[in-house]
């Protein structure tokens, strides 16, 4: 149960009246349940008749009774007003008291709720707080909501960078994951212990790269013996930065790959990409029309003389979108927004929301319980609006969410 779906429930009164007691057996008549509130109690003016005797003022609504401490409400002036304590479940010796010691009586909703209610608005597999309610709203409000996280995520990802060398080496990182995306973190390690400055400034032509990739990624090491010019080159190369530089291989928990999707391959193509823009700051700015390709051994091969049943003719548009959504877009709009390029920051933007939506978790949970995102933008967004809103339940936090317990 969540506790957005918990307040539609006691807003809309979708329980048995007959069959509400509070946690001691009195018998509670709502009157009229008060009205949702953001500061404060969750509802106020409510009237409500306890065995009896007509009470007014504040409702509290936690899934639990122990919420009540947890939230500090014990100690609240603001919560002295409240007359009853609603809950979802209840163990039977919960106390609820205010900050004068006063006990406020409890009321568990599960009991007076009746099976097909709970069903309807609240699914038991993964979903968020408001599934069940999602579409009791237009598909423009949570088209609206998608772009407002968008943004919230970007803002997200980025600080004050306090030089031109702490933003490029962020990008950097975010560079290396977008190759790996949905399993980035091993390539994001990798940027980690090759900094830009470092690597940039030693590995100057594309066969050092590759090595210096490869080889720090642990990709290099206990290979067959060389066979090809090209194998012997690398592994020389590495050779070299190791003793030159003292850089080390490292091992990686790189999970299961398909060949065309091979750690060999994208950090080889990453290499080409890097060759081609020196400064980095020049791929924010005029990033490629698409990735170029690897050098011809990695176009033939997936892995060390492993080769491909058919060689490579052309880059997938579907890794360029990961680095375009993951990278190079997020850091464009804010590179221009830093220096006030607003006009081109806003052409970026406008470029991301042409991208089509990405097909992750996310993308398909809201799209099964309230509507599908329209472009790539709304799918970083969706991450975001899990991650801050539905997962820790701060639905009040959400503009959606107020517009529920609105209506």
């Amino acid at each position: 149960m969540s506790e957005l779906v918990l307040h539609w429930i006691w807003k809309n009164r979708l329980y048995e009246p007959a069959a509400l007691r509070t946690l001691c057996g009195e018998v509670v008549e709502v009157k009229h349940p008060g009205n949702p509130c953001s500061q404060g109690p969750d509802f106020q003016g409510a009237h409500i008749r306890i065995e009896g005797l007509l009470w007014i003022g504040s409702v509290e609504i936690d899934l639990y009774p122990s919420l009540w401490q947890a939230h500090g409400h014990h100690r609240s002036p603001a919560y002295q007003g409240v007359i009853l304590h609603v809950v979802w479940t209840s163990p039977p010796a919960a106390s609820t008291r205010d900050a004068e010691g006063r006990e406020i009586p409890i009321l568990p909703l599960a009991p007076a709720v009746p099976e097909d209610v709970i069903k309807r608005l609240y699914p038991k597999k993964k979903s968020f707080p408001c599934a069940g309610l999602a579409r009791n709203l237009p598909a423009e409000a949570w088209l609206s909501l998608y772009d407002q996280w968008g943004e919230n995520r970007l803002r997200a990802r980025h600080r004050l960078y306090r030089s031109e060398h702490e933003l490029i080496q962020a990008f950097w990182s975010a560079l290396l994951y977008s190759f790996g995306v949905p399993n980035g973190e091993p390539y994001k390690q990798i940027a980690e212990l090759l900094p830009w400055a470092t690597f940039c400034r030693h590995a100057e032509s594309l066969i050092e790269k590759e090595a210096a990739l490869l080889g720090v990624a642990g990709l290099l090491d206990s290979v067959s013996p060389p066979v090809e010019d090209y194998e012997k080159q690398l592994v020389e190369t590495w050779a070299y930065l190791r003793r030159k530089m003292g850089w080390t291989s490292h091992r990686f928990q790189w999970r299961t790959w398909r060949p065309p999707t091979s750690p060999w391959r994208r950090l080889a193509q990453l290499a080409a990409l890097v060759q081609g823009h020196p400064t980095l700051l020049g791929l924010l700015v005029h990033p490629p029309a698409e990735l170029p390709l690897p050098n011809l051994y990695w176009q033939t091969h997936w892995a060390w003389q492993r080769p491909f049943p058919k060689p490579l003719r052309r880059s997938t548009p579907f890794l360029y979108r990961s680095v375009l959504i993951n990278a190079i877009y997020p850091f464009a709009i804010y590179y221009f927004r830093s220096i006030g390029r607003i006009e081109q920051a806003l052409a970026v933007l406008d470029k991301f929301r042409q991208l089509p939506p990405e097909s992750h978790t996310y993308a398909r949970l809201y799209a099964e319980y309230a509507y599908p995102p329209q472009n790539a933008w709304q799918t970083q967004g969706q991450i975001q609006l899990w991650r801050e809103a539905c997962e820790p339940q701060a639905c009040l936090a959400c503009s959606v969410g107020r517009q529920l317990l609105e209506r």
